[in-house]
């Protein structure tokens, strides 16, 4: 069958295994799960694992899916075409936390309204993450009590305010609101 009749998921495997004929020192993959399936995913990082630990090979992979930029070694964060943050995922963590402080997650029951009311109170990095609104605290512990109230003001119920491991798709979107927030100023705040 042709290579170009195959699912999608198929065809990155096939890619894949036409670089690792040659078994290659170094290995560059662009959006290797890209169309992939959980399973085959969850397979095909299981692979690069094995070769690069196991046998050595250097592995340079460009992704969208920041849960798979927690398993690399060493992550660039690029934004507008030039790299904004390189550094192994636990430091930059570390250092969003820093800056930050920890991330909390509100649940509520008008999260879209929750959300502009907490951005208003100051709450940086704040966004939405499905029904839930993800925020950074520098003071998680005050906070846990002062958001409900602050919502309750306006008549917005919440289920809960849970603290929670800063993940990398928190450090990119807090990297790159803090970037933007920087052009902005630079043009003078014009969006």
């Amino acid at each position: 069958e042709l290579a170009g009749n195959l699912p999608m998921g198929m065809r990155q495997r096939l890619a894949l295994g036409c670089a690792l004929v040659h078994r290659p020192q170094v290995l560059f993959l662009d959006e290797p799960t890209s169309g992939v399936d959980p399973v085959g995913r969850r397979q095909f990082w299981d692979i690069l694992f094995r070769l690069s630990r196991e046998e050595g090979v250097a592995i340079l992979v460009t992704t969208h899916y920041m849960s798979e930029a927690e398993h690399c070694d060493r992550v660039a964060l690029m934004f507008a075409g030039r790299i904004v943050a390189d550094a192994p995922p636990s430091d930059l963590k570390r250092q969003v936390e820093e800056e930050a402080g920890r991330v909390l997650e509100v649940d509520t029951d008008r999260p879209v309204l929750a959300l502009d009311r907490l951005s208003r109170a100051g709450f940086e990095g704040a966004a939405l993450f499905g029904r839930r609104i993800h925020l950074f605290s520098k003071s998680p512990e005050g906070d846990l009590t002062r958001i409900p109230a602050i919502l309750a003001a306006d008549g917005i119920g919440v289920t809960g305010v849970t603290p929670l491991p800063l993940s990398m798709e928190d450090v990119f979107v807090y990297r790159i609101g803090a970037l933007e927030d920087q052009a902005r100023a630079a043009r003078g705040g014009a969006p």
